[in-house]
């Protein structure tokens, strides 16, 4: 070790290199999957899902559902989080201020994720099913959280605009620099012969800010609203995560208010439907943020997480 401690700085340089070397082929590639489900099937753009609402006659049709992805901790066996790191790509973003991906299980163009198929479609034609990168050890466990963390969003709020925010950090806010949605699924509502919308969006707010810019009086929206998931005993060279509709939508009536499209939008009745925006004054958003696992009033997680699921 003294001969070593008398080397060159360009051979200690070399040295020091090639131990990060062989740390870095002690990682290997992960892959976190994830997908939707309802009653053990598959769903998508073109396949219905039946059996729903208080009376098991109602038919829901994904039109967008997409979500980010942040705080992952892969876990060993013994419990303990491995060293990891996520691959840099169009729908995964590490930056000084944190790291996030983009799960989008739709497209545009198919079935009811068509732009005509609801009144406010917003899919986008990209679609992305995985999170990747390098794991130092062998995963068992996976814990993550469902949105974007705080701290980025403060910070590409402060330092961007939509157009110019990075992949995948340009969609998915309420508008633009009021705060982030975690969690989008919207979807066609049918009851009997009578046709509806559902949009169910998840998100932070109380976000304060100057009036144009959320954030810039605080560090942290006052209700985050941002789901927890944890799956012990999780291969993931086999096992997928999950979105369970049926279980999002457990207890949800299916009757929402049905306003006047155009201005100043009117109430005009009842009909089929969902409706949540994160608003502890919305009927549906006390039940679809309990099926969160979420307090709908502080947004703290408070109950299991039933919406996220393994096979």
């Amino acid at each position: 070790m003294k001969r070593l401690l008398l080397l060159a700085p360009l051979a200690l340089a070399a040295c020091s290199g090639g131990e990060d070397d062989e740390h870095h082929h002690d990682m290997s590639a992960f892959t976190l999957t994830f997908g939707a489900t309802h009653d053990g099937a598959e769903v998508s753009c073109t396949n219905a899902i039946t059996g729903l609402g208080p009376n098991g006659d109602t038919t829901v049709g994904v039109s967008d559902l997409r979500f980010y992805v942040s705080a992952i901790r892969l876990l060993g066996h013994d419990g303990a989080a491995l060293e990891h790191t996520l691959d840099t790509n169009d729908f995964q973003y590490t930056g000084d201020a944190g790291s996030v991906a983009l799960i989008d299980l739709t497209g545009n163009t198919q079935g009811t994720c068509a732009d005509n198929a609801i009144a406010n479609a917003e899919g986008t034609a990209r679609t992305n099913d995985r999170i990747t990168g390098m794991v130092h050890g062998e995963i068992h466990g996976v814990e993550l959280d469902i949105g974007l963390p705080q701290s980025l969003m403060k910070d590409v709020i402060a330092t961007t605009s939509a157009e110019d925010a990075p992949s995948p950090l340009g969609e998915m806010y309420w508008s633009w620099a009021s705060g982030y949605r975690h969690f989008v699924f919207n979807f066609t509502v049918e009851t009997g012969t009578t046709a509806g919308e559902g949009y169910l969006h998840v998100g932070s707010r109380d976000c304060g800010g100057d009036g144009a810019r959320a954030l810039t009086d605080r560090d942290s929206c006052g209700v985050v609203n941002t789901p927890h998931v944890e799956m012990a005993e999780f291969d993931a060279a086999s096992d997928k995560i999950l979105v369970d509709v049926g279980n999002l939508l457990d207890g949800v009536g299916f009757v929402t208010v049905l306003r006047d499209p155009n201005p100043p939008h009117d109430v005009i009745g009842m009909g089929p439907g969902v409706a949540c925006h994160s608003s502890p004054m919305q009927p549906d958003c006390p039940t679809i943020f309990t099926n969160f696992g979420l307090d709908v009033m502080t947004g703290d997680n408070v109950g299991a997480n039933a919406v996220f699921m393994k096979p």
